[in-house]
C-alpha cells in the first residue's frame, strides 16, 4: 500500500513515497525542499506541491495514497493535531496537521515527534528488528530522542513525547534555543561541534563535518574539538542507559558515520561511566537518512 513520509526538519524538509506491505517499507521515490524559516500555510503548500508532484512522477494520484505521516521536530499536543513547541524552527502551537489536511481532506493524516518516528522505522526496517527495548540518538541541530520500550515507542505518559534532549546537563551553562540554561542538546548535538569550529578553526569548519574530517586528517585542535564531543556524548548516553539499561543504542544524524574514531572511545567512557558497568551495544542506526520519512509512514498506517 501506498503511504506519503514527510520529515520536516529546521533546515530541509523531506517528502517520500513508501511501498508499506509485508516486507521492510520501502522508498520509492523521494525529493526535498530547504525550510527557509516559512510561516505554516506556506510550508504545509509545498509540502503538497512536494506529495502532488511524486505522484505524478510515479504515475499516481491522491485517492491512491492510504495516508500521510507527517514528523515535527518538537513536542505535540495530546490530540496529536497541533504542534506546541518546535524551538529550531520557531513554530509555537501551530496547526500543522490541520493545514496539510486542507490540501488533502479524504486522505489519512497523523502527526508524530522526528525523533519517535525514527525509533519506529529503527524498529521496523533497522537496527532495532528483533530488540524490545532501545534508545535512539539523532546526532543533527539539536539531539533528537526515541525509545523503544516493550516492543512499542515510547511517547511521554501524557503522550506530547519525551524530550530528552532537554534534560539538564550543565548547570547554569550555554542558552538552549529552548529558553533554559544548560541542555543535554546544547553540548551533544551537531550544531554543538559546529559552533566550537567556527569559534576555535574559522568559518570554514562551521559544520560538524568539517570538524569531524579535519580531526580523521589530524589536525589537532579538531581532534580535541571531537574528543570534547565525544566525551559529552558519552556522559549522557551513560546517564540514559542508567535509566532505561536499553539492549542496544543506535546514533542517527550525519556524525552516526564517523567510525571508529567515534564508537571506540564512545563505548568505552560509557561503560566506564554507567551505573550497571554494562559495555553497552552501540551502532550506527540503520534507516539514515530515510529514517524520519519511513517512521512517518509507518506511523500513518
Amino acid at each position: 500500500m501506498l503511504y506519503a513520509g514527510v520529515d520536516i526538519g529546521g533546515t530541509n524538509i523531506k517528502v517520500a513515497l513508501i511501498e508499506i506491505g509485508k516486507g521492510d517499507p520501502k522508498v520509492l521515490s523521494k525529493t526535498s525542499f530547504p525550510f527557509a524559516k516559512a510561516p505554516c500555510d506556506a510550508l504545509c503548500e509545498n509540502i503538497a506541491i512536494s506529495i502532488r508532484q511524486l505522484l505524478f512522477r510515479d504515475g499516481k494520484d491522491i485517492p491512491d495514497l492510504k495516508g500521510i505521516g507527517l514528523t515535527v521536530p518538537g513536542s505535540i499536543d495530546q490530540a496529536g493535531e497541533v504542534l506546541l513547541h518546535a524551538y529550531n524552527m520557531g513554530y509555537h502551537n501551530v496547526p500543522v496537521k490541520a493545514e496539510l489536511q486542507k490540501h488533502f481532506p479524504d486522505t489519512h493524516i497523523n502527526m508524530i515527534n522526528d525523533a519517535k518516528a525514527a525509533a519506529l522505522a529503527e524498529l521496523k526496517a533497522g537496527a532495532f528488528k528483533g530488540k524490545k527495548n532501545a534508545l535512539l540518538l539523532t546526532l543533527g541541530t539539536g539531539l533528537g530522542t526515541g525509545l523503544i520500550l516493550d516492543g512499542k515507542v515510547f511517547n511521554g505518559g501524557c503522550n506530547r513525547g519525551s524530550e530528552i534532549g532537554h534534560l539538564p546537563f550543565k548547570y547554569g551553562a550555554d542558552h538552549c534555543t529552548c529558553g533554559m540554561d544548560g541542555c543535554m542538546e546544547v553540548y551533544t548535538s551537531a550544531t554543538w561541534i559546529a559552533r566550537q569550529g567556527r569559534d576555535r578553526l574559522g568559518e570554514n569548519f562551521a559544520d560538524a563535518k568539517a570538524v569531524k574530517d579535519a580531526a580523521a586528517a589530524g589536525d589537532l585542535v579538531a581532534k580535541e574539538i571531537f574528543d570534547e564531543y565525544t566525551d559529552n556524548l558519552a556522559t549522557a548516553i551513560a546517564g540514559l542507559c542508567n535509566v532505561f539499561d536499553p539492549e542496544i543504542v543506535a546514533l542517527g544524524g550525519g556524525l552516526s558515520a564517523a567510525g571508529d574514531m567515534l564508537y571506540e572511545p564512545l563505548k568505552k567512557l560509557v561503560a566506564q561511566r554507567n551505573f550497571f558497568k554494562n559495555e553497552y551495544e552501540i551502532v550506527p542506526a540503520k534507516t539514515l537518512n530515510d529514517a524520519g520519512v519511513i517512521g512517518a509512514a509507518i506511523s500513518a498506517v
